[in-house]
C-alpha cells in the first residue's frame, strides 16, 4: 500500500500506463490498472457466464484512458459512454465498471482516502450481511440442512431461491414444493433468523402474484426479482397484494432502470449490482435515489472481493443502506475452486482476511484504509488465470422440455 510519503503532489498528474485483465475461478474478471506514478487500482468487469465477451469490451474502452490523468474520473467514465453511440446493456456497464472502480481505488490511494469518504463520508461504522443458503434447487430437506450449517457459521439473515423453475401457470406443483421449502427452512433455523427469498425471475406475473401470498407464512424479509426485468412494469400490481418487500435490480444496468421502477412504486429495496450497473458512482446515485424516496438499497454482490468492498463502500455512505450480500462460500463459488482456501479470499492478501470476520451481530467493519481499502494478490490470480473458468448459466428444464430460467 502507497504510504503518505510516496504519495504523488496535489497537482501531479497520474497517467494510466496500462491495464491487464484475468479471468478466474470460480467466475470472475479482475482487474488491474497501473499509472506513471506507481500507484495500482483494481477493478472487476465480472458478467456471470459471459466473461469472453466483457474483457474484450474492457480493452477497447481502455483505449480512451490510456495516457489520461486517473484523477478525471469522471470526465473518462462518462467519456467511454457518451463516446459509444451504442452504449448500455450489461457487457458495456460490466466493463465499464472494472475501469470505473479501478479509477476510484488509485484516486483514493492517492489521496489517502478511502472511497466513502470520497462519497461524502460514511454514516455507519459496519455493514450487515446477509449468506446464501439452499443451494439453486435442493429440496425441502436439503435445504433446511444447508440453511442450519450456513446459521452455524454466524449468519443472522439468509437468502434462498424461492421457488423451482415454474411453468407459466403452475401445472407441475412449484409453489407447493416453494412452501415446503420455506416452511423446512422456517423450522430448522427458528424465528430469530431472517430469510429472504429469490425469486430469480423464473417466475411469470400469475405466478409471483401466487406465490408472493403463499410465502408469507414464514414473516420473508423481502421478495427478489418476483419477475424478470422485462416485466418490471407487473412490480406494482405484486407489491400490492403483499406485505413483504419486494427488491430488485441485480439485472437492471442503468440508473434510468432504477427511477421507472421508483415512480412505478414498484420495489421497496432496490439492488443494484454494482459491476453490472457501471461501478461505484452508479451505485452511488441509486443509492441517493432510494434515500430521496424513502426506501432502501440492498447491494446485489455473489461476486469477488473487489465488487464486495466497493459496495460497501456505497453502502456506508448511504442513510438507505441497510444490509449486503455475501457471496463468501456460496454454492457458486465451488466451480472450478482448488485449494482450501475459499475462493472468496484466495485472491486478497493474506492479511486482509481478518477483515472479513463478522461480529456476532453479523456485521463487517467498513474498510478505512485509501481506495478499495484492500490488497489483490495479483500473483495469485495470475495462477488461477493458467487454469481460467469456463462458469456458464446452469440448464434447466421444465418436465415438459422446455428450457426454463434458471
Amino acid at each position: 500500500m502507497e504510504d503518505a510519503s510516496t504519495l504523488p503532489r496535489p497537482d501531479c498528474r497520474i497517467l494510466i500506463e496500462r491495464v491487464e485483465t484475468l479471468k478466474v475461478a470460480p467466475r470472475w474478471g479482475l482487474l488491474r490498472m497501473l499509472t506513471d506514478q506507481g500507484i495500482t487500482g483494481y477493478g472487476e468487469f465480472t458478467l456471470e457466464g459471459q466473461l469472453e465477451a466483457t474483457e474484450a469490451l474492457v480493452h477497447q474502452f481502455s483505449e480512451y484512458v490510456l495516457g489520461r490523468d486517473a484523477r478525471d474520473l469522471a470526465r473518462l467514465c462518462r467519456g467511454i459512454y457518451d463516446h459509444h453511440f451504442y452504449h448500455g446493456g450489461p457487457h458495456f456497464a460490466s466493463a465499464l465498471a472494472g475501469i470505473e472502480i479501478a479509477l476510484w481505488d488509485i484516486n483514493g490511494k492517492a489521496t489517502g482516502q478511502p472511497i466513502h469518504r470520497m462519497l461524502g463520508g460514511k454514516v455507519r461504522d459496519k455493514v450487515k450481511v446477509y449468506r446464501w443458503a439452499g443451494g439453486n434447487n435442493n429440496d425441502a430437506k436439503a435445504s433446511a440442512e444447508e440453511a442450519a450449517q450456513v446459521v452455524e457459521l454466524g449468519a443472522l439473515a439468509l437468502k434462498l431461491n424461492a421457488c423451482p423453475p415454474m411453468a407459466a401457470i403452475d401445472t407441475y406443483g412449484g409453489v407447493r414444493m416453494a412452501v415446503e421449502r420455506a416452511m423446512a427452512v422456517r423450522a430448522a433455523v427458528g424465528p430469530e433468523i431472517e430469510i429472504a427469498f429469490d425469486f430469480h425471475g423464473r417466475c411469470n406475473v400469475p405466478n409471483a402474484r401466487r406465490l408472493a401470498r403463499e410465502l408469507e407464512l414464514v414473516e420473508p424479509l423481502f421478495y427478489e426479482e418476483p419477475v424478470r426485468p422485462d416485466y418490471n412494469r407487473w412490480l406494482p400490481e405484486i407489491a400490492a397484494i403483499t406485505h413483504v418487500p419486494i427488491a430488485t435490480g441485480e439485472r437492471m444496468c442503468t440508473v434510468a432502470e432504477f427511477s421507472d421502477v421508483v415512480a412505478a412504486k414498484g420495489a421497496h429495496i432496490l439492488q443494484p449490482d454494482l459491476v453490472h450497473v457501471g461501478g461505484i458512482r452508479p451505485t452511488a446515485d441509486i443509492a441517493a435515489l432510494a434515500t430521496a424516496n424513502g426506501i432502501a438499497v440492498a447491494p446485489h454482490c455473489p461476486l469477488s472481493a473487489i465488487a464486495f468492498v466497493a459496495s460497501l463502500h456505497v453502502v456506508a455512505q448511504s442513510p438507505a443502506g441497510w444490509i449486503m450480500e455475501w457471496s463468501k462460500g456460496i454454492h457458486y463459488n465451488s466451480h472450478g475452486a482448488r485449494g482450501d482456501v475459499d475462493p472468496w479470499l484466495r485472491y486478497l492478501a493474506e492479511s486482509d482476511w481478518p477483515m472479513f470476520e463478522t461480529d456476532d451481530s453479523a456485521h463487517i467493519a467498513v474498510p478505512e484504509k485509501p481506495g478499495l481499502g484492500i490488497e489483490v494478490n495479483w500473483a495469485e490470480a495470475e495462477r488461477a488465470a493458467k487454469q481460467g473458468t469456463d462458469w456458464r448459466d446452469i440448464c434447466m428444464h421444465l418436465p415438459d422440455g422446455t428450457r426454463a430460467n434458471w
